[in-house]
């Protein structure tokens, strides 16, 4: 069984950029400025429950990880059981940073002074980078590991049922502010095979509601050619 299915790569590209983002907001953000450093905070909620923001950006990631655990890895650890438990320790490690992330931006906020909102900034800033060095790396695992092992284990029928579980307990909110970054993250053939399979399978509502997310993410140019491609 070889499958060409990758449940995985377009998903981590959107996660990918959304870390782009967040570090160039840290590195730009002036924490003396009481206001501005709230809504940064605002976004560095790690709990979709206490979440303020559909576009929270860690509890996107800590939702992630608990789906893969919840859908993807019982199955593929029947055929990777050491590389799985391995993934999972990493979601643990992730977690872990994700949580002090949020907990030392909400101090940060509270800091009576701007000198100790600077102060405290810049250990966000640190932990934060050490997160993406993280990430990147289990992401990456994920890709060049464990793709090929579903591949070889699961059709691609199969795949996109799992693909299909985790959609379905997404928050419609959420899920669509991470469409809004995975989206654009995506090349023409990427998009083509997510928007055609969408085109074959999704109620006609959803597969506007994504291609008009397209229309108003996706570069012109790269949207026109994955509309002439798919048809719509």
């Amino acid at each position: 069984m070889t499958g060409k299915e990758d449940l995985f790569t377009p998903v981590h590209k959107g996660l990918r950029a959304m870390l782009y983002d967040l570090s160039s907001r840290l590195q730009t953000n002036d924490f003396a400025d009481r206001d501005a450093t709230a809504k940064l905070a605002i976004d560095l909620e790690n709990d979709f429950a206490a979440a303020q923001s559909a576009g929270c950006i860690l509890c996107a990631f800590a939702f992630h990880a608990e789906e893969e655990e919840a859908v993807v890895f019982p199955s593929s650890a029947r055929a990777a059981q050491s590389l799985v438990s391995e993934l999972i320790q990493d979601h643990h490690g992730l977690t872990r940073r994700e949580t002090e992330i949020g907990r030392s931006m909400h101090e940060l906020v509270q800091q009576p002074s701007s000198e100790a909102r600077i102060a405290a900034g810049i250990r966000v800033n640190q932990l934060v980078n050490e997160l993406i060095v993280a990430y990147l790396a289990h992401m990456n695992r994920e890709e060049t590991e464990l793709v090929p092992v579903m591949r070889e284990h699961f059709s691609d029928g199969e795949q996109a049922a799992m693909r299909g579980a985790i959609i379905a307990k997404f928050p419609r909110e959420q899920l669509f502010a991470l469409l809004g970054w995975m989206l654009p993250a995506l090349n023409v053939s990427e998009l083509s095979d997510l928007l055609g399979s969408l085109k074959g399978a999704a109620p006609p509502p959803l597969l506007k509601a994504v291609s008009d997310l397209c229309g108003s993410r996706v570069e012109p140019a790269r949207w026109a050619e994955v509309r002439l491609r798919v048809g719509i």
